[in-house]
């Protein structure tokens, strides 16, 4: 059991086997667990928000299940997130 001196909530993401398997990718070939790599891709993206001079609060808010301001699609955050190397497809 771990011991964290903050706060931890569980968060349940629900995703396609595709996408799981993309992730499992990238974990293995950094030597994470998929966990650890979507805590460490959390991380840096609020390091790259604070840097920005905004907080999280600024990102857009979804209001009655529709987007204040048009998201990002699933690629583009791929793209962001992982480099080229880690989104190529098995042989």
């Amino acid at each position: 059991m771990r011991a964290y001196s903050c706060l931890m909530r569980t968060l349940r993401v629900i995703v396609s086997d595709s996408e799981y398997q993309a992730l499992q990718k990238v974990a293995d070939a950094r030597d994470r667990s998929v966990e650890q790599l979507i805590r460490e891709t959390m991380a840096a993206i609020q390091r790259e928000v604070m840097e920005r001079g905004k907080t999280l609060r600024d990102l857009p808010l979804l209001r009655g299940h529709r987007a204040v301001t048009d998201l990002p699609s699933r690629g583009d955050l791929y793209e962001e997130m992982f480099s080229p190397e880690d989104l190529v497809s098995p042989s």
